[in-house]
């Protein structure tokens, strides 16, 4: 096992601490203090989507969650390890974040993998339980649109896979009655890879509009 940092790290690192540290050094210290970001983002954890590079934002300025497929489980009081749902409730109940995304993104790994274990074929044996959350919704669009060409079923149930996310958050208690109180507001999103073009949901019509830089 190698204790030398990888160069790559090691060289972003140097870059760090000689340029944006610089830089922003009063907003660190002033972050050593505590945090208040008003957003937490549920994100993939694929490497091409990172939150704060598509939002522009600073330190403290994001409480950021990723895991495969940018996925929110439902509420599961039975036990066991829920890095996620622990992460959802610290946002609400220690930091009272008012607005929580989930992002979904083109291209995703962890949707390819949902569709590969409709077909029975490997998919991990971790990623396997985990994508299996979206199993209803894949299902539905696999009975639903089945002439559906690959291409757009993967973006379709990413695009799905992001509502039901919204959906399992109004199952933890804490969230849905900050939502009820007013204090809280959701909202999905998707962002396209190859174009870097963020889609926004619309709640009343269901639909990702891309959003309109001016």
């Amino acid at each position: 096992m190698s204790r030398r940092m990888p160069q790559e790290l090691a060289d972003g690192y140097r870059r760090f601490r000689e340029g944006r540290f610089v830089e922003e050094e009063a907003r660190y210290r002033e972050l050593a203090e505590g945090q208040t970001p008003r957003t937490m983002i549920i994100a993939c954890a694929d490497s091409r989507v990172d939150p704060a590079t598509i939002f522009a934002a600073g330190p403290g300025e994001l409480f950021v969650v990723r895991n495969v497929a940018a996925i929110v489980p439902p509420c599961d009081t039975s036990g066991g390890y829920h890095g996620t749902s622990a992460a959802i409730e610290f946002a609400i109940t220690g930091l009272k974040v008012e607005n929580i995304v989930v992002m979904g993104h083109g291209l995703c790994g962890g949707v390819a993998a949902a569709l590969a274990a409709a077909e029975d074929r490997p998919v991990g044996q971790f990623i396997g339980p985990w994508v299996g959350i979206l199993q209803d919704v894949r299902d539905e669009l696999l009975t639903r649109k089945p002439d559906q060409n690959e291409e757009d079923r993967q973006r379709t149930l990413e695009r799905m896979a992001v509502q039901q996310s919204l959906d399992n958050l109004m199952t933890f208690p804490f969230l849905s009655e900050a939502v009820e109180a007013g204090h809280l507001k959701l909202a999905g999103a998707w962002f396209s890879i190859m174009e870097g073009e963020l889609h926004w949901l619309d709640w009343d019509s269901g639909v990702f509009e891309a959003v309109v830089v001016d």
